[in-house]
């Protein structure tokens, strides 16, 4: 008798390779998707830190000379300052601070300088000018602006030509700065100077006049005394 042997079906491969194949695009979406969303989010942020930076547009100098006195200059956009300041009443140099060996050295004025048109036609800036005096003896300084919020550029100009810059970031201190061995003590003015020349050439034709006053009295003392004698 033949020995019956059940047909086997054959399995079909097609539904097994169409689920590999939806599940590889599924996945593709989804990494596409998760992409597309971090690299949306990072130029987001570039734009904003872009744009806040472009508003405040801070710029700040700061010229030695050889007495010590210094002349400071902080620019913003007039627009931007006008702005921030509404949030802090008092004097603008309230916002800055100058640590200089170890203490504050206070200016000795403040001036608003209003855009200037000719030199940024497009986007002028406003202008905070501080003057002030460092001690001869000076040896390092800190500086401080309190107003901003993106890093800006700050540029030291020593009285010995040597230019600094360096990037302060944001609302932070800057690092220690060497501003030593370039001021002089004060020396004599040139009027005083004259005056003392004058004084020197003076004093001859004084012990002349001097002089001569005395033997002319001496004579006239003789003189006198010898009519009396006489008489």
């Amino acid at each position: 008798m033949a020995r019956m042997i059940a047909p086997v079906k054959r399995r079909s491969t097609r539904n097994s390779r169409e689920s590999q194949r939806s599940r590889g695009v599924l996945c593709l979406v989804r990494f596409l998707i998760v992409a597309f969303v971090v690299v949306l989010a990072l130029a987001l942020a570039s734009v904003s830190h872009l744009s806040a930076h472009d508003l405040e547009r801070t710029q700040v100098s700061m010229a030695f000379a050889r007495d010590g006195s210094f002349v400071l200059d902080v620019a913003n956009d007039p627009g931007w300052l006008k702005l921030r300041l509404e949030n802090f009443p008092g004097s603008f140099a309230d916002r800055v601070v100058l640590w200089v060996d170890g203490r504050e050295v206070v200016p000795a004025s403040v001036e608003y300088l209003p855009p200037n048109a000719g030199v940024d036609a497009e986007r002028p800036l406003g202008k905070h000018r501080l003057r002030g005096r460092l001690p001869p003896d000076a040896h390092t300084l800190r500086w401080y602006y309190g107003l901003v919020i993106d890093p800006y550029p700050l540029t030291i100009r020593r009285a010995d030509g040597r230019v600094i810059v360096e990037e302060i970031g944001s609302d932070a201190w800057s690092r220690t700065i060497d501003v030593s061995g370039q001021f002089q003590p004060p020396q004599i003015n040139a009027t005083l100077a004259s005056l003392a020349v004058a004084v020197l050439l003076l004093v001859p034709v004084a012990l002349r006049l001097v002089t001569k006053r005395s033997t002319t009295e001496d004579t006239e003392d003789r003189e006198v005394e010898s009519r009396l004698a006489q008489d």
